[in-house]
């Protein structure tokens, strides 16, 4: 079948011009209708590109803050581990009157008027509060490069050797910290399974059948150690010792109790000589023969006129036999005799806490020291801690 064609010119009511005017805007809208699309296109690769690298912007700054805060903590790990090597050097300076260190702080503590002069005078072997190990300013807060260091040490020998204390010494540490009779009682004998090789309860004490069946939700099961304390937190897991009595508490009311806290006043550290010019009545209380009168009368002619520890008016002893004047009349010679076992003028053990800060990041690190007579140091404990 033939299809007859209309020739453009004779289509009626249309003029070849008008035809192609129609074309030429179909085609354009067409044209504009891609063009709109492309650009849709674009804006959509763009956007997506755009959070890309906005994505992309963030990330490096989360890494490059990561970094910055690394690298500011290394700098407060450099500076802990500088505080601990400045306190160990000034404990090694200690054992030599004649150093720089302890000649200007004799100077200054007893007024004389050349160092020299107070370094002939100065306190060999003993160990006391206003010395720079222990009172010297730039332990805190010691500027270094872009941060500080800040040092605070502990004499570990101002505390009772927890495993030696004997069962009356621990009543006597248990009743100056605030515990009743029969809780300490309790707690002695606990102490004293706790420690001991056999497998034998004492009367008021604890041995594995009561550790192996205490619940979860009282932190059991576990075995009694039947050995010496590593750590004194230990005794946190012995039957009566709850964490009132170890770390102290606040009383919050009439019928609440208060305890001034045992953790403070104990170490499981190897020494049985307690120095006397550090320890505090309650330690002093402890050492048999001493009363409460007397471990007070001891800690205040130390501390001086006004009656603080580590200031320039000290009066450290200098030798064991010069308490007996302070205590005179108050004991026997003989009874001053046996203390001797229990006293001593100087100090091995430490424990150094160094805080080093850079821009408000801390590093923390606490290490237990032993100082020879040599002035060696060597360390027994390290943690390192970030807060």
């Amino acid at each position: 079948m033939n299809e007859t064609r209309i020739p453009k010119s004779e289509m009626p009511g249309l003029r070849p011009s008008d035809f192609e005017f129609r074309i030429s805007g179909f085609r354009a809208r067409r044209a504009a209708a891609r063009r709109g699309s492309a650009l849709i296109i674009v804006l959509w690769i763009v956007l997506v590109l755009s959070l890309m690298v906005s994505t992309f912007a963030a990330m490096m700054q989360i890494e490059t803050r990561v970094a910055g805060y690394h690298e500011r903590e290394l700098q407060a790990k450099a500076l802990a581990i500088a505080g601990i090597e400045y306190e160990k050097a000034l404990l090694a300076a200690d054992l030599n009157p004649s150093s720089e260190i302890n000649s200007q702080t004799e100077a200054r503590r007893q007024g004389t008027a050349t160092a020299t002069s107070a370094a002939q005078t100065s306190t060999q072997g003993a160990d006391y509060y206003s010395e720079p190990w222990h009172n010297n300013l730039e332990l805190v807060d010691h500027e270094v490069g872009d941060g500080t260091f800040t040092v605070q040490i502990v004499d570990e020998q101002a505390k009772l050797n927890v495993n030696v204390l004997t069962p009356d010494q621990w009543r006597v540490l248990l009743r100056v910290c605030g515990v009743d009779t029969g809780t300490a009682t309790l707690i002695s004998d606990s102490v004293g399974d706790w420690i001991d090789g056999d497998s034998l309860s004492k009367a008021n004490g604890a041995e594995d059948d009561y550790y192996t069946s205490l619940p979860p939700e009282e932190g059991g099961p576990y075995h009694c150690k039947n050995a010496a304390l590593d750590q004194i937190h230990e005794l946190l897991l012995v039957k009566g010792v709850t964490r009132d009595i170890f770390y102290g508490h606040r009383a919050e009311g009439t019928t609440d109790a208060e305890y001034t806290g045992i953790g403070q006043f104990l170490t499981a550290l190897p020494f049985t000589r307690v120095n006397i010019n550090t320890a505090p009545p309650q330690v002093l209380q402890c050492i048999p023969g001493v009363t409460p009168d007397m471990a007070e009368k001891l800690v205040r002619y130390r501390q001086g006129d006004d009656g603080f520890d580590g200031t320039d008016d000290d009066k450290p002893f200098q030798s064991v036999d010069e308490i007996a004047t302070v205590w005179s009349g108050m004991l026997s010679r003989d009874s001053f005799q046996s203390l001797r076992d229990y006293l001593d003028i100087k100090t091995s053990f430490f424990t150094i806490r160094s805080i080093g800060n850079v821009n408000n990041v801390r590093k923390t690190i606490v290490t237990t020291v032993y100082r020879a007579d040599d002035g060696t140091i060597s360390t027994i404990t390290w943690d390192e801690q970030t807060r």
